[in-house]
This record gives C-alpha cells, sequence and structure tokens, in this order.
C-alpha cells in the first residue's frame, strides 16, 4: 500500500472539508434550478391547454353559426330557397359574425346556388363536387370542418371551410351550407398568448396542415405536418408532451400537445431544448467554478499549516532512521527541535531506551539466526531431494494418482490423473474431494453409488467404463486407500489403472474367435461336404455336376482368402505398416475399373450406375489397386444392403487440396446410433443381416485406413430408408513436386 506524507493527508482533509459544503450548495441550487424548470414545463402545459380551449371555442361559436343557419333554410319553405332569399340569410351572417371570407349554399350535385354578396356572383355555378368537403357531407350527413385548402371559394388563400347539411321538407339532403373561414382571427387568437422565451405556437388540422405555424410558408404552401412524430403521438395519445426532434427545425425541441376533439384539429406549444435546459447548465457552470476557487484555495492553506507540522515531524523521522540503521549514538539534543510538543520528545526519548536494550541483544540473535539458517538449509535441503525423488516416480507412472488430505482438499495430482479425467491441472491442483467425485461422476452417470463406495472402507476398489469427452469409452480399475502412519490418517489417496488396452485386446480376440467360427465354418464345411461327394465310390457323377462341384469348392476357397486378405489388411493398418504405391491417375479410370472388378452379385442384381463429373476434373495422386479397393467396397455393400432395385450415383468435383468422390446408393440406410461406429473394425449394425448378407465387420475399417494412409478422407451420411452417402476426399496430383 502507498503511504503518503502528513502534509498530503492534512491538505486532502482541508480540501474534503472544503468541498462538502460546496456540493451540498451546489445540489440544493440544481434542485431548485430542476424545481424552476418543473414548473416552466408544467406552465407551458397549462398555456397548451389553454390555447387548446381558446380555438375550441372559435370553432365552436362559428360552427354553431353556421348549422343555425342551416337548420333555418332546412325549416323554410321551397319558397323561401330563392337565390334572394338564400342570399340575405347568408349576408345576415356574414354581418353578425367576424371571420368568414364567404358563406355559399351548395345543392345536391356540389354546385354553389348562392353566395353572401353580390361580389362573389361569379362563384354561383361553380362545381365543387370534386372539394374534399363536398365529398365528405355527401357521405356523412353532419357538420364537418375541412382540411386546410386553396380554392377561389376561399379566394385563393388558405382558408378552412364548415360545411353543414340542408334538407327538403321530406327529409331528403337538399345540399349543404359552405361557410369559408379566414385565418387571420385564429392566427390573433393564437398569438395573443405569450409563451415565454423561445417558444411558440403550432395549430394543425386534421389532415396535419399548419392553420398556424410561425413559419407562415409551411400554411401558405399547405404542408402536411402528419409524419412528425409529435404528431403521431398526439394523435395516439390525445395530449401530453415529450421531447422531439422535428424535420423543419432540425433541433430537438420540449413540446406539449392537445387535440380538440370537436374538428380533431391539434395545438401544440414547442420550446427549443436548449433553452430548457440553459439555466441548469448555467448554474451547474457556477457550482463547477465555485468548487474549483474553493480546492485551490484550501490546498494553499493546508500546504501553509502542514508546512510548520512538517519540521518538527521530519527530524523525529530522521533520528528513528539512524537508529534502524543500526547508528547507536549518545542522544542528540537537535534530533527534536526546540519547541516541538510534548508528545514528540517523549515519543523520542522511549525510541532512545529501545535502541539501547536493542543493541544489547542483537549479538545474540544473530548467532542464533546464522544457526537456524544452517540447520533450515540442511533440512530443507533433504526433503527437496526426497520431494523430487517422489515426484519423479508418481509423474512417470502410467496410472492415474490423486491424494486428498483430511479436509477433502487434494493436495497431489500427477498430470495422468488430468491427462484422463481432462481437467487442467491448476483446476485440479486446488479441487475438494466432492468437486473432484462430482467430475468424475459426469463421465459415468450410471455408476454414482459404486464410486461412492470408494470412500466407504480403507482399502477399496473397484471397476468402471469412463466416457471421455471424445466419446471413447475407457475401462478404469480404481484402488482407493487410506494414508495413514502410526495411528494416524493423514487423509486418503486414490490410483486409477486404464485397463481400456487389455479390455480391447480381450473383446478384440473375443470377435476374432467369433468371426472365426462363423466365417469359416461355413466355406470349409461347403468344401468338405463338395469333397466327400467327389469322393464317393459307390456313385459315378456327371462332369457337369463334378465341374459344378468344382466351382463351388474354387468360390469357398476365394471367399476365406478374402477373409485372410482383409485381416492382413486390417493388421497393416492398426501396425501403420499400409504402404501405398501412389502415381497420377484418371479418376474415370479408377471408377471403371471398380465397376468391372464388382463381384457376381452385382451383375445379378443388374445394378445401375450414373457418372457425374466436373469439367476440368484434375488428376488425383494414390494407389491404383487401393482405391479400386475402397470402391469396390462401397459398390458391393451398395448392392448388398438393398432391398430394391440397386442404383449408384458417383459425383466428382475438387478443390484446391482434394477430388472430392460421393457415392450414393438407394439402399436401406444407417440409423444415426451407428454412423458414428460404421468404421469400427468388427463393427457390424445388424448382426443377424450380416449374417444373411455375409461380411466381415472390416470392410469400411479397412476403407478408412487406406484413405488415411493416402491423407485423404472418408465420411458418410445416411438416414433409413433413404440410402447412404459416402464421401471420400483424395489428394489431387500436383505436378512433379509430389514425385521428388
Amino acid at each position: 500500500m502507498k503511504h503518503y506524507s502528513m502534509r498530503s493527508h492534512l491538505t486532502l482533509t482541508f480540501a474534503i472539508v472544503a468541498m462538502i459544503p460546496i456540493l451540498i450548495l451546489g445540489s440544493f441550487q440544481v434542485s431548485q434550478i430542476m424545481h424552476i424548470t418543473q414548473e416552466s414545463n408544467r406552465n407551458q402545459q397549462m398555456t397548451t391547454y389553454r390555447l387548446g380551449d381558446a380555438v375550441q371555442d372559435y370553432m365552436y361559436y362559428h360552427r354553431n353559426a353556421v348549422e343555425t343557419l342551416a337548420a333555418t333554410i332546412t325549416a323554410s319553405d321551397a319558397a323561401f330557397r330563392t337565390r334572394e332569399s338564400l342570399t340575405l340569410k347568408l349576408q345576415s351572417l356574414q354581418d353578425n359574425l367576424a371571420g368568414f371570407t364567404g358563406i355559399y349554399v351548395v345543392d345536391q350535385n356540389g354546385v354553389i346556388k348562392a353566395t353572401h354578396s353580390a361580389a362573389n356572383q361569379t362563384l354561383i355555378g361553380m362545381d365543387l363536387k370534386d372539394r374534399d368537403y363536398t365529398i365528405r357531407v355527401q357521405a356523412t350527413p353532419k357538420t364537418i370542418v375541412s382540411s386546410l385548402f386553396r380554392a377561389p371559394e376561399g379566394a385563393d388563400r388558405p382558408a378552412v371551410a364548415i360545411a353543414v347539411p340542408i334538407y327538403k321538407a321530406n327529409k331528403q339532403p337538399d345540399g349543404f351550407v359552405l361557410a369559408v373561414l379566414e385565418l387571420a382571427p385564429i392566427k390573433e387568437l393564437v398569438t395573443k398568448y405569450d409563451y415565454g422565451k423561445e417558444a411558440y405556437p403550432v395549430v394543425l388540422d386534421h389532415a396535419g396542415k399548419p392553420i398556424y405555424h410561425p413559419n407562415a410558408a409551411l400554411t401558405e404552401s399547405l404542408t402536411s405536418l402528419s409524419k412528425e412524430p409529435v404528431v403521431l403521438d398526439a394523435l395516439r395519445e390525445h395530449k401530453g408532451e415529450g421531447t422531439y426532434q422535428l424535420s423543419i427545425s432540425g433541433q430537438k425541441e420540449l413540446i406539449t400537445y392537445k387535440v380538440i376533439p370537436e374538428v380533431d384539429w391539434i395545438v401544440w406549444v414547442s420550446r427549443s431544448k436548449a433553452s430548457v435546459n440553459a439555466a441548469f447548465t448555467e448554474s451547474l457552470s457556477l457550482t463547477v467554478l465555485l468548487l474549483i476557487i474553493s480546492l485551490i484555495l484550501t490546498v494553499l492553506l493546508g500546504s501553509y499549516l502542514a508546512r510548520r507540522l512538517n519540521g518538527t515531524i521530519h527530524a523525529l523521522v530522521g533520528y528513528t532512521q539512524r537508529l534502524a540503521g543500526g547508528s547507536f549514538v549518545e542522544r542528540d539534543s537537535k534530533a527534536v527541535p526546540r519547541g516541538a510538543p510534548l508528545e514528540l520528545q517523549l515519543l523520542a526519548d522511549h525510541f532512545f531506551r529501545m535502541a539501547e536494550q536493542i543493541k544489547e541483544n542483537q549479538g545474540a540473535l544473530l548467532q542464533l539466526n546464522s544457526e537456524l539458517e544452517d540447520r533450515v538449509e540442511e533440512r530443507t535441503q533433504r526433503l527437496q531431494d526426497e520431494h523430487a525423488t517422489l515426484n519423479a516416480v508418481l509423474e512417470s507412472m502410467s496410472d492415474a494418482i490423486v491424494l486428498i488430505d483430511v479436509n477433502q482438499q487434494v493436495v497431489y495430482a500427477n498430470h495422468r490423473m488430468a491427462e484422463i479425467f481432462a481437467i487442467p491441472m491448476p483446476e485440479l491442483a486446488i479441487m475438494q474431494e466432492d468437486a473432484l467425485f462430482e467430475r468424475i461422476t459426469d463421465l459415468l452417470p450410471e455408476r454414482q453409488e459404486e464410486l461412492h463406495k470408494l470412500t466407504a472402507g480403507p482399502r477399496v476398489q473397484g471397476a468402471f467404463t469412463v466416457q471421455t469427452e471424445h466419446g471413447k469409452e475407457r475401462f478404469m480399475m480404481v484402488s482407493a486407500f487410506q494414508v495413514a502412519r502410526d495411528g494416524r490418517v493423514f487423509g486418503r489417496g486414490y490410483v486409477w489403472r486404464d485397463m481400456t488396452k487389455e479390455h480391447e485386446i480381450d473383446a478384440l480376440k473375443n470377435d476374432l474367435i467369433s468371426l472365426a467360427s462363423h466365417e469359416f465354418k461355413t466355406p470349409i464345411t461347403s468344401i468338405r461336404g463338395g469333397v466327400e461327394t467327389l469322393l464317393r465310390v459307390d456313385a459315378q457323377w456327371e462332369e457337369s455336376f463334378k465341374q459344378e462341384l468344382l466351382e463351388g469348392i474354387h468360390e469357398d476357397i476365394g471367399r476365406i482368402q478374402d477373409l485372410i486378405d482383409d485381416w492382413l489388411d486390417i493388421s497393416k493398418i492398426e501396425s501403420g505398416a499400409m504402404r501405398i504405391n501412389p502415381q497420377p491417375l484418371r479418376v474415370e479410370a479408377i471408377v471403371e475399373s471398380a465397376m468391372r472388378r464388382l463381384p457376381q452379385q452385382a451383375s445379378e442384381a443388374h445394378t445401375q450406375f450414373e457418372v457425374q463429373r466436373a469439367e476440368d476434373l484434375p488428376l488425383i495422386y494414390a494407389d491404383k489397386l487401393r482405391m479400386e479397393q475402397v470402391l469396390v467396397n462401397l459398390f458391393t455393400n451398395a448392392v448388398r444392403y438393398n432391398e430394391q432395385h440397386p442404383m449408384i450415383r458417383i459425383t466428382a468435383g475438387a478443390d484446391e487440396r482434394f477430388v472430392h468422390l460421393e457415392v450414393h446408393d438407394n439402399g436401406i440406410g444407417i440409423s444415426a446410433e451407428h454412423v458414428d461406429k460404421l468404421f469400427d473394425r468388427f463393427y457390424r449394425v445388424d448382426v443377424s443381416s450380416s449374417r444373411q448378407t455375409g461380411g466381415t465387420g472390416l470392410g469400411l475399417a479397412i476403407c478408412k485406413g487406406i484413405m488415411q494412409a493416402h491423407g485423404g478422407e472418408i465420411d458418410v451420411v445416411s438416414k433409413p430408408g433413404e440410402g447412404s452417402t459416402f464421401s471420400l476426399a483424395i489428394p489431387r496430383f500436383r505436378g512433379e513436386e509430389e514425385q521428388i
């Protein structure tokens, strides 16, 4: 740990003491600013709601006036619905209520038939059937407020209209009253409120077009703001607030909004986010400035006070350093300066007396320390030699060894233990006994009870089959024993011996005996029967019958020879003595030669082959006879394990390293649990079917050994009932470099 001087400690203490009230004051000021900001936001929200109410009242009065006019026209007889009579009614409304640029009566066909003044007589007869408000009022016979539009009936300026249907005496529609509102009064209504610094109002119609916006060009161009996020939120929430970045201004703004339900208009008040945060930022900057100034003053003051105390403390430290260095001199009167505190003078006296005691005992301590060092060095060297010898013996053993102390903690484990159970050595060295057994139990979950019996007695033995992380089985013999001496128990030890090789040799012996007893018995019995028949002297056989018996004997001898050849091949593969004579070869020649070497069974089954090869297929670098042997084996299996007309498709392609052959058949297929073991020696998917079709279980193991000897690969993909696909990766010929 790093230590600091008293001067640093005092300076830091003063700085902290000064910072606390500043931070408290700053926090209080920030809290006040936040409160003011929240209050400003609430005022903006209330202003928005008042604006909405004012616009709603304005539209209510004008809408109510138009509806009253429509009701008056509806209640009048046909004789009072002449153009002159209608003009008088429209003129009366125009004179009594300001804010209209035009009031019209439109018939059922959407044609203006009356207007409020002679100045607008030119609009009589104008066809309005394509207008948005005409379509809406005819579709829904109720009062509607149009969206912002520009048309002759609006004096070619942006305007909105109120359309109210009128009816005949028989309640049939008879057109509607159209009152066009001018936007100037709405602008005056909206702008009369004080919205604060950098704040402005906006009024949108139901289509998102600005009835009022500070940017008058938006209203003039009938621009739609319906895609703005604030509009979407307002239509969904009806009222609220949020921070939005408008596409028009390009800056973040705090917006409070409200929807006017009577006309589906949206009003909002927007204020720049920068102005909202300005007060908070200014307060925070002031607080930081005060904090920096206070820290500077505090550091200067603390440094001055610490310097006055440091002189006394440094003098005492120098005296104690001389004592620690072995300089046992008479007490220096200047060791503690004049004016030093009484506590420091007493401390110096105690140090001086302690130095005298240390001087008296130093000689004895040095002699004792020398003797102890000699004895420790001698014993340590002896223990190191014993430990190195024991460790070398344990590490050189092929058995896995682990020792557990009385606290169930691993105290020793050799590398063989870490290798067998796939536990990293650093992790194994610090494991508890329970954790170790849990890791081992994961490899043999079905033998948990037997495994835990190893801790039951002083000496216990057991045999287990361990499933490694690569899927292989290991057969282990374990011996558990107590580590004790003179009646004292120091822990337990476990020795795991890998018996896999012995188990495999025993299993191989059983497989070989079983295979020999079956595979040799059948042809030998057939040969013996044929020979005994030919040797009979009491019967005369025709030459054709003798020829048939001799051919059968010859075929059985060939089967025995094939078995012997397979055993020789698998023996060479197991011992690493498989030799190949690679040469440049054409894939087509190898495939055709393998087809000709198929046994008679394939010809009798009328096997059909299909060969597909890529263009410019390179040569392979392989042993011709061995590659033919692999293909013959795959073709034979495709015919042998087939319950229908055999179809074999061979496809060939190449990459930078290998030429790839795929042999696909339409046989019975192989289930997933057998695929991983298919290339093991003596492994047969179904013993009963193997005995019906023949086979030693060595063919695919030999194929794998031949491919590995070439530096290639063999793999299989299969599903029951869908056939199998064997993939061969054969090294491609690379020219003279492989013949060197």
